[in-house]
């Protein structure tokens, strides 16, 4: 733990680069608190993929509601935590995806008020990916409701997220997702373990 003090850590990138099983793994190696993004329980989503442009205001609410809701629980918990989400990630899912000014601007409005009620990570652990690893693994891992959905539009996501975290100074520790698998290489976790002691020197691997 990290010197009986909070620690918040995020794993972020696109759709399909491993942020969950990232997260799970690195939470389970170092005994700490794993928040993963509960994104079955929006409602509206399967609405969103089958048509984005009816059901965008809906499913963008839905979320941003919902992650602050499991974020704002991180202030209460002690010692470290994990998460396989940013509340940034609303933010460039929203400017990707609303085409209505007057949606646009109210989620906007909601997001500003929301954010700086909630503590920002610590460090976040950036998965960084080719486009050809992204379109392949959100092929394998065969979730139905991505399935019908242009390649172009992932990789649209991809760069959005690359345009926002490997340009961001300061907490975020960018990670090449291509040439890293925490499934089976057991260095690998202990190399992100050892960027989140740089971070937090008081912290230990379990």
């Amino acid at each position: 733990m990290y010197g009986g003090q909070n620690l918040s850590i995020a794993v972020e990138g696109c759709l399909g680069v491993g942020k969950t099983t990232l997260a799970t793994k690195l939470a389970d190696f170092r005994k700490a608190a794993l928040v993963l993004e509960e994104y079955e329980k929006n409602p509206f989503l399967a609405d969103f993929y089958r048509n984005p442009m009816g059901n965008v205001f809906e499913t963008e609410m839905q979320f941003l509601l919902q992650h602050y809701h499991q974020l704002k629980g991180l202030r209460g918990l002690a010692g470290e935590s994990i998460a396989d989400f940013t509340f940034e990630k609303d933010l460039i899912f929203g400017e990707m995806n609303f085409r209505q000014e007057s949606e646009k601007k109210m989620f906007l409005q909601l997001y500003e008020f929301l954010k700086p009620r909630l503590l920002e990570p610590d460090l976040i652990i950036y998965l960084k990916a080719s486009d050809d690893l992204i379109i392949d693994r959100i092929q394998k891992r065969n979730r139905s409701i991505e399935q019908t959905v242009d390649v172009e539009y992932f990789k649209k996501l991809k760069r959005a997220y690359d345009e926002v975290f490997l340009h961001r100074l300061g907490n975020v520790r960018v990670v090449d997702a291509d040439d890293f698998d925490c499934l089976h290489d057991a260095t690998a976790l202990e190399s992100i373990c050892s960027v989140i002691d740089s971070v937090a020197p008081h912290a230990t691997c379990a």
